[in-house]
């Protein structure tokens, strides 16, 4: 699972992150060390086996380029089926389809200031990815 910590994703997100993050070890049958989680702003940080949610530190806030956790999450060993990208969805992403199917969970929300903005276009995910609203 690739989460995005970068600046513009909420507290309240984060949390909701979370939960997502303990209801696909549920889904995997409780199986937590089938499941890692890298936090991901500009940068992938560090991935965490998963032992317990509760406990898992996210680290980010800056700026947002999710190409760099998917991109990490390819190179665990073995590879995984899935890589769930959990985001405000304000990233740029892959060109092309990674070598994993992708399942994009995003963050339902408000609109932001900067979003009102006539010129704004938002980022959305690619059409190779699965995309799920959550929250």
């Amino acid at each position: 699972m690739v989460i995005d910590t970068s600046a513009s994703v909420s507290d309240a997100e984060l949390g909701t992150a979370l939960l997502e993050v303990a209801a696909i070890v549920r889904a995997v049958g409780g199986r937590r060390d089938l499941v890692s989680v890298l936090s991901c702003d500009a940068a992938a940080w560090v991935a965490q086996p998963l032992c317990r949610a509760e406990g898992m530190t996210l680290v980010g806030g800056g700026g947002t380029d999710l190409r760099a956790g998917i991109a990490k999450a390819l190179q665990a060993s073995p590879r995984p089926d899935v890589i769930v990208v959990l985001t405000d969805g304000q990233t740029p992403w892959p060109q092309e389809r990674p070598a994993s199917r992708v399942v994009v969970g995003l963050f339902s929300r408000t609109k932001r200031s900067y979003e009102s903005d006539p010129d704004y276009v938002p980022d959305t995910p690619p059409s190779w990815a699965r995309v799920v609203n959550i929250g």
